[in-house]
């Protein structure tokens, strides 16, 4: 696993929910990809309490969400029934390649983290340009500094841009919308998964 994966994948656990082995898992992955950005994170969260923890999850990401982790909707808003077939979509590619969102919907931005991590080079770029660059912005955007998960996206937006340099996120389709006018909507996206990114990602309808 090259050391881009590994932040992935230690940027993906510490934006799921915080119980189990958290501190343990956490050391792991930060021997195995040490940077001073990662390790500042992992020592301020590994300093609160398993309580403390939990509590500031429970209020950055779920009831009621400070931040919604989910990013169809801040590529479609709530309102689209394009989130539901993204969301498919993302199933869909995840069985072919053998993949495990663990029980979490499928847009999670801990879960795209995590197939990112395993992905190719070509679906890989398309999952940032379209899926990841663009929400983590929105995220970041609606938390704090002194949330540590404002740091925690930061770091996955920093990441990201290391890793493709130059690499601008994909205008979302509700920007597109918001763009266009009164009266459009736009009803399909590039962000899915592999082939499908590539087919659907220039098509729009209005109506």
């Amino acid at each position: 696993m090259n050391g881009l994966s590994v932040k992935l994948k230690t940027l993906a656990r510490l934006l799921e929910y915080p119980a189990g082995k958290f501190e343990t898992e956490m050391a792991a992955l930060c021997r195995v990809a040490a940077t001073p950005a990662l390790n500042c994170i992992v020592v301020a969260m590994s300093a609160l309490t398993p309580a403390e923890r939990e509590e500031l999850y429970t209020a950055t990401f779920d009831i009621p969400p400070a931040c919604v982790p989910y990013v169809s909707l801040h590529l479609f808003g709530e309102e689209n029934f394009k989130r539901g077939e993204l969301m498919a979509a993302l199933l869909g590619r995840y069985r072919q390649a053998g993949f495990d969102p663990a029980g979490e919907l499928p847009d999670h931005l801990a879960v795209l983290l995590r197939y990112a991590a395993q992905a190719d080079e070509a679906e890989r770029r398309e999952l940032v340009e379209f899926c990841l660059l663009g929400p983590a912005q929105k995220m970041i955007a609606a938390l704090p500094d002194t949330n540590p998960y404002r740091t925690v996206l930061e770091a996955v937006r920093e990441t990201l841009q290391a890793a493709y340099p130059g690499l601008k996120p994909a205008l979302s389709p509700l920007e597109q919308m918001q763009n266009s006018g009164a009266g459009c909507a736009l009803v399909s996206s590039g962000c899915h998964c592999g082939a499908v990114a590539q087919e659907e990602k220039d098509t729009v309808s209005i109506h």
